[in-house]
């Protein structure tokens, strides 16, 4: 017996994993504004947590992608 999920239950998991995404991104963006805040700015940490923003992009596109071939 297969069982397989349907197509909104597919949306919900990815939905899901997106929200997590979002929720990510803002605190990764917070810390960007306590860094930011901090004098002098140590600019290798702004770096690093401006490439996190960039991933945690790169993966919502990507999810969002698949989304909308479900």
């Amino acid at each position: 017996m297969t069982i397989e999920l349907s197509k909104e239950e597919k949306q919900a998991i990815v939905n899901q994993h997106i929200r997590s995404l979002l929720v990510n991104k803002y605190n990764v963006e917070i810390s960007l504004i306590e860094e930011n805040s901090i004098s002098p700015v140590n600019q290798s940490t702004i770096t690093l947590l401006n490439n996190q923003v960039n991933y945690i992009d790169t993966k919502i596109n990507a999810l969002q992608e698949e989304l909308e071939s479900l």
